[in-house]
């Protein structure tokens, strides 16, 4: 299906200048991939500088403490010591992060207290990391331990701790957002159901931890940095409001990474590492995160979240009104974008549904543990998880199949374009396709009658479908309720063909798995003519690179598209009027088709384009007059039609709606509490698949990590804020064992407003899977009375729930 152009002029398939597309939309091996096969990719732990020293962090074992002395005098008395950077040198020479909401930053080391576990409180440069590891233990500390707040229901409590002293309380945001006239569609309601759900912290846990190498220039007060960061303009501008430096003082060079999942942001230890350089004398420092300082203390916590739900319901079984309240416990500051999470439900509150009104009453709150971060989903998946149970058990109120209230409630097609109730609007998709898509090819009434036959012979099987909304192609608007200015998010491209008529592309980001450089590579290679290995992609530093936002919010496949078309749609009119010029022919008898320009009455009159290029670069006599030399654009795209949000919070603020629908068959071994997945089957709709097995890939990647978020993963605490899962020992990691190789059916409604009809896919099956597990062990556990309530839905608490009916009916 071809995406019709729009009143936004985005740029269609049919806009390539190619006889047949032989790159885009095929399943092409990724151009990135023979460099990380062979070992030849750099990352940052590969790096190296003239004269680099190494560095480690000391880290508060206490939650909460006031620090009432450090004194490191024998660790600088230790051969091989540089530097000690202490809270004292961080207050004098730097400012607290702003942090969402606003007024929820900190420093980038504990300057008067630790606010949680793991939070520097010094760090130490020395020629080696050996050196510097064992001047750690000679650093004196003297604290002070004061009471904790870690359970987020206390947190906003008049008497509960205090997080941060200069702050009221540890309330940061609270507000009620409405949607229509919620009240009255309750009041009215034939049927309401009610339920409160728990989410447990999980998080990214890519194979490459953080770091980076920093050098503080004293002479030009400005600083050099190397590391593996997501995100490398907005990072820079963050660091340089921390160190208080001009933005243009601010270097930074992004490597490789691998992995993030939204992990690899904050620039918390940039920060450190930059002043520990200038306490150095300028030397470059480099710092490698190892994995425990990553689980207790890195960027990959998010999602600590209690949720009260309520689904009103008319007679016919129609959802008439929706209130979702949420706690969100951010941790010990809001520096890390771990708020932002609660922003993103809004662009898909309703999911699926034509739910007309719904109400959203948000409180996020501070407590003495690590900062949540971004993580792949930004906040839709523990929604989801929330809306696709209450349609469950709606469902089994009204005793019907679940499968038919969700028919019952779908957006139709031709309600597309759709606004729902919190102000974002879907672009495209075709639900029930989807939903029938699943159940066509698992063969839902077989696997029905397999488990009626199942449980009769004392098996616990249990089957959920779901569906969820993935946003793609963010805007700034998403986040505005937390605080987050602007709106527009850039993505830049510069496209340059050389004198030999190569071509290379200039971006402001680098890869961590997604294939955009593969994308950029097979979009020019059709546009020119060429093929995708002769494609050169080069990633700029944020003192040369366009305005650029770089992977994440399933975005950068859309954008990077958009930005490359229309890059190379300018060069494709210079081109056009140089031969024009060169042919002595009207520019409207010239094309430009398959790398060549040709006159249109005569196709064989032809010039390559190298012979262009060649005189763009180096015959300006014999340009157009007026024409300077070069053969290169630059384009900046964001997406169109975005503005602020109004005082309730709606926007349009992503500008694609993929959708997916997924099954999950469970077997649940009632003396162990143990779930295994027995059969999983995903149709999903991306609209235009640009790359199909990159898309694959996503999909699968997403798919283990929300098995993972509803089985395995939980980041622990005790009540005195001590993490008890700082290892993999405790912190569960799925493995192939865990992870089903799902049944996979690909479905395609274009978009109309993106360029290609391409939709964000990046995030994927992460926003489904925890939801469609859930309901499966759900559905296995609904003859026996209870309810699975809590992520993960681990044996223990499985076995507990079980258990405790056993006790009840004994």
């Amino acid at each position: 299906m071809e995406p019709t152009r729009t009143d936004h002029g985005e740029p269609r398939l049919d806009d390539i200048p190619a006889s047949e597309r032989r790159w885009i939309g095929r399943e092409l091996p990724r151009v990135e991939d023979p460099a990380l096969v062979t070992g030849r990719t750099e990352f940052i732990d590969n790096a190296s500088v003239p004269g680099m020293l190494h560095a480690a962090v000391l880290r508060s074992p206490h939650a909460h403490a006031r620090i009432v002395r450090i004194d490191a005098r024998r660790a600088l008395a230790l051969p091989g010591v540089v530097a000690v950077l202490t809270g004292a040198d961080v207050a004098r020479w730097s400012n607290p992060s702003g942090g969402y909401p606003e007024g929820t930053g900190l420093h980038c080391m504990a300057t008067d207290k630790a606010h949680y576990f793991g939070e520097p409180v010094a760090a130490v440069a020395a020629c080696s990391r050996y050196v510097a590891e064992d001047a750690l233990e000679l650093i004196e500390v003297d604290y002070e331990p004061l009471p904790a707040v870690v359970d987020g229901r206390r947190a906003g409590d008049a008497d509960a701790p205090r997080v941060h002293d200069t702050l009221p309380a540890n309330v940061a945001f609270a507000r009620r957002f409405t949607w229509g006239e919620v009240d009255a569609a309750f009041a009215g309601a034939a049927r309401v159901v009610r339920e409160s759900f728990r989410w447990n912290r999980v998080g990214a846990n890519p194979i490459e931890t953080f770091g980076c190498i920093c050098q503080w220039d004293t002479l030009a007060d400005a600083v050099t940095i190397r590391a593996g960061v997501q995100s490398p303009l907005l990072t820079a501008l963050a660091i340089a409001g921390v160190l208080g430096l001009p933005s243009n003082r601010v270097r930074l060079i992004s490597y490789q990474r691998g992995g993030s999942f939204g992990g690899k942001g904050n620039p918390r230890a940039i920060n450190i590492v930059c002043l520990l350089s200038r306490k150095a004398g300028g030397a470059p420092i480099k710092w490698i995160e190892d994995r425990v300082e990553y689980l207790s203390a890195g960027g990959g916590q998010a999602w600590d979240r209690f949720y009260e739900a309520e689904l009103a319901l008319d007679a016919d079984g129609r959802f008439t009104g929706l209130r979702i309240a949420l706690l969100d416990d951010i941790g010990a500051s809001g520096e890390n974008y771990g708020a932002i999470g609660a922003g993103k439900p809004l662009a898909a509150f309703t999911g699926c549904y034509a739910i007309p009104v719904a109400s959203y009453d948000v409180t996020i709150v501070l407590s003495n543990k690590l900062p949540t971060s971004a993580y792949r989903g930004m906040g839709p998946p523990p929604h989801f998880f929330v809306l696709e149970q209450m349609v469950d058990i709606a469902a089994r109120e009204l005793g019907i199949d679940p499968v038919e209230l969700r028919r019952r409630n779908y957006i139709r097609p031709e309600q597309f374009p759709y606004t729902i109730p919190s102000g974002n609007e879907y672009d495209s998709g075709d639900y029930p396709a989807t939903l029938e898509a699943v159940l066509g090819h698992a063969d839902y009434p077989a696997l029905r009658r397999f488990q009626r036959e199942a449980r009769a012979a004392g098996r616990w099987i249990g089957i959920g479908v779901a569906n969820a909304v993935e946003p793609g192609v963010f805007d700034w608007n998403a986040y505005a309720i937390v605080g987050m200015p602007g709106v527009g998010v850039p993505e830049g491209i510069t496209v340059a063909i050389d004198i030999l008529g190569h071509i290379t592309a200039r971006v402001g980001f680098t890869p961590e798995g997604q294939g955009q450089y593969t994308l950029i590579a097979q979009l020019l290679a059709d546009y020119f003519g060429v093929r995708p290995q002769d494609i050169g992609v080069v990633a700029l530093d944020t003192l040369g690179a366009p305005p650029a936002f770089g992977p994440g919010g399933s975005r950068l496949g859309v954008a990077i598209s958009g930005a490359t078309l229309r890059a190379a749609a300018k060069l494709r009119d210079k081109i056009l009027a140089i031969a024009a010029q060169l042919l002595r022919s009207p520019p409207d008898a010239v094309e430009f088709v398959d790398g060549v320009a040709r006159l249109r009455a005569n196709p064989g009159v032809r010039l390559t384009l190298a012979e262009i290029a060649g005189i763009a670069l180096a015959r300006s006599d014999l340009l157009p007059p007026g024409m300077e030399l070069g053969l290169e654009a630059t384009s900046v795209w964001t997406a169109a039609d975005r503005g602020p949000i109004d005082e309730q919070g709606r926007a349009k603020s992503y500008l694609t709606a993929a959708n997916a629908c997924h099954l999950a068959m469970v077997e649940l071994d009632p003396e162990t509490g143990k779930v295994r997945i027995l059969k999983y089957v995903v149709a999903d709709d991306v609209g235009t698949r640009l790359n199909p097995a990159t898309v694959e890939g996503m999909l699968q990647g997403g798919i283990a990590q929300g098995v993972a978020a509803a089985l395995l993963e939980e980041y622990r605490y005790d009540a005195n804020g001590q993490l008890l899962s700082g290892t993999f020992m405790d912190y569960l990691l799925p493995t192939i064992a865990e992870v089903p190789m799902s049944e996979k059916i690909a479905l395609t409604t274009p978009s109309p407003f993106a360029p290609l009809g391409a939709k964000g896919c990046g995030e994927g099956a992460i926003h489904t899977a925890p939801a469609a597990v859930m309901c499966a062990i759900n559905d296995a556990l609904a003859p026996f009375g209870v309810r699975a309530r809590e992520v993960p839905a681990s044996p223990d608490r499985i076995w507990s729930l079980l258990a405790g009916q056993r006790r009840q009916g004994a």
